[in-house]
């Protein structure tokens, strides 16, 4: 199942029942950003959706599947340091 980044803005606003223009202020990004975001016109990287899920009390989890193991990866300290929002250095949460 697929899951656009539309999606979960649109759904972290109806499970909070927030306004676009309350949302962007909780995750400190303007209201027009928000509404790109909800109508598709801009794909937020991973650090956009984890900063607004966190504004409105969410913490983000993400799962991808792999196509050459053919499984299910959980690494979220990967995720941290690939988001782009500076928590972690990418080489050390590879092990370098």
């Amino acid at each position: 199942m697929l899951t656009t980044a539309a999606q979960i803005i649109v759904r972290i606003r109806a499970e909070r029942e927030l306004s676009m223009s309350s949302l962007a202020v909780l995750a400190g990004v303007p209201t027009s950003t928000i509404s790109r975001i909800e109508s598709g016109q801009i794909e937020p990287t991973l650090g956009m959706i984890r900063r607004i899920a966190l504004g409105a009390g969410y913490h983000l989890h993400l799962q991808y599947y792999d196509l050459f193991s053919g499984r299910l990866e959980d690494d979220a300290a990967q995720v941290r340091a690939a988001d782009g929002t500076g928590e972690g250095d990418g080489d050390e949460a590879r092990g370098r």
